[in-house]
């Protein structure tokens, strides 16, 4: 076998090109690492998304389970948020699933999980079962182990419906992006006694139509046009494994990841006021609101696996992070279901008259997208380690929790290594659009003397 890339094994999952980085005999091999890591778990329950490398990777992974002494719950091809569940409906101390979430049809990857669906991170487990691989100090077990398969989705249906309250019918449209979701999010809207139309509900693993990433604004044109065309009250768009959402209001804007937490958290902090989580990236204007609405706000690295974590450590009634991952702990499971965000955004907009009129309320600031700047698994870290001795070196107001996030007197910056691609991830913020260039342009600067690689078109996308 050739050696192993050690970057597949990330800071909250594992994720490769398959099969050149994540195939059947590495995945094996996680199987096998990950029984011997939880000696002490019995039982361990999969599933797997619409991937075409997926199958097969499936049962080499079942392979590497049963060789480690693991009887196996087999959920089948799922959304992470059923899978999570299943953990929790049938009492299971771990799980893994197989799914590379938004990233393209050449990837896969690998989901960690133990008792309560709570995340096996790289500092709790991940870069111990890597060591393990790469040493090759792992165990066969010699012992009878089973597998049984299981439909939890109807399960999974029922008690999401028990839980949302909808003030008024509604008319909305989904679309699950040929990702793992299907016509889940519209079995249960119409359960609520909601009009539902799914767009691209059939799952496929070569992903057809558009990228599954609420984080991608292009990923929103059909779904776009086509609330406009019905008269919608407002659209939801998933990701490829289920854990995101996007939201879409009724003239078709896609709604920022700001707003969208905005909403939640002032929905949360009416039930009970609380402790909030937010990721470095979120915009001044919603650490600002939070606390306007009785929230204390704490913050967090960026990562869902460590936003949750930083959640329960704070016994925070509700945290999220930018891309769309979002944790109700006040009224529901500590994991990130994308599905179940839908469903507690439609229960604001069931109150509201119309929801681009609520959406324009809300106090903003002048932000940026988010900016990806390309470079590699090796360097990226390093990098931003130079931008941090040189921010320090000339006394600079800065949060080092995750990268850099620069503080100005009318706004912020923030670079960043991403966790899962090779990438460093940049966003900009000031009180005004004149504001906002202005910080963009000091810290393109200081951006080149520390060797990030910036680009023409960098600049384009900043607008400058």
């Amino acid at each position: 076998m050739k050696k192993i890339n050690p970057n597949i094994f990330r800071a909250y999952d594992i994720r490769g090109l398959y099969p050149k980085d994540l195939n059947e005999e590495v995945t094996y091999k996680i199987g096998l690492a990950f029984s011997n890591f939880l000696k002490s778990v019995k039982e361990i329950v999969i599933g797997r998304d619409y991937r075409l490398s997926s199958p097969s990777l499936r049962n080499a992974l079942v392979k590497g389970l049963r060789d480690g002494g693991k009887d196996i719950i087999d959920l089948g091809e799922v959304p992470v948020p059923v899978f999570y569940f299943g953990i929790i409906h049938y009492q299971k101390k771990g799980g893994l699933m197989i799914t590379a979430s938004h990233l393209g049809k050449e990837y896969n990857g690998i989901k960690i999980q133990k008792e309560k669906a709570l995340p096996i991170v790289g500092e709790t487990g991940i870069y111990k079962m890597r060591d393990m691989i790469l040493k090759n100090q792992l165990k066969t077990i010699k012992r009878s182990t089973t597998i049984i398969k299981k439909n939890v989705t109807p399960d999974y249906i029922d008690y999401l419906v028990s839980k949302i309250k909808i003030a008024r019918p509604l008319k909305v449209i989904l679309d699950t992006s040929n990702g793992a979701c299907g016509d889940i999010p519209e079995k249960i809207f119409q359960k609520l006694g909601c009009e539902a139309f799914t767009l691209y509900k059939e799952p496929d693993g070569r992903f057809p139509n558009h990228n599954p990433d609420p984080h991608d604004f292009k990923a929103f044109k059909d779904l776009q046009k086509e609330v406009i065309k019905q008269k919608a009250d407002f659209g939801l768009l998933y990701d490829g494994d289920g854990d995101r959402i996007g939201l879409v209001d009724e003239k078709g804007r896609v709604i920022s990841a700001d707003f969208i937490l905005m909403m939640l958290t002032r929905q949360a902090l009416t039930h009970r006021k609380g402790n909030i989580v937010y990721e470095i990236r979120v915009t001044r204007a919603l650490l600002e609101d939070a606390k306007n609405h009785g929230g204390k706000v704490f913050i967090s690295k960026i990562g869902h696996a460590y936003v949750l974590l930083e959640i329960l450590k704070r016994k925070a009634i509700f945290g999220g992070e930018f891309t769309g991952h979002l944790y109700f702990n006040y009224c529901y499971y500590p994991y990130d279901d994308g599905i179940f965000s839908g469903l507690k955004l439609a229960e604001i907009v069931s109150k509201l008259p119309r929801l681009s009129n609520y959406i324009d309320t809300l106090p903003r600031y002048y932000s940026s997208p988010e900016i990806f700047i390309k470079s590699t698994d090796e360097e990226k870290f390093k990098i931003i380690e130079k931008l941090q001795e040189y921010l320090r070196e000339r006394n600079f107001d800065f949060i080092d929790i995750d990268g850099a996030r620069i503080n100005f007197a009318h706004g912020w910056a923030l670079a960043r290594a991403s966790n899962t691609s090779p990438l460093i991830k940049c966003r900009f913020e000031g009180e005004t659009k004149k504001d906002l260039i202005e910080i963009e342009k000091k810290v393109l600067e200081i951006f080149k003397k520390v060797g990030i690689p910036i680009t023409k078109k960098t600049y384009l996308e900043l607008g400058l």
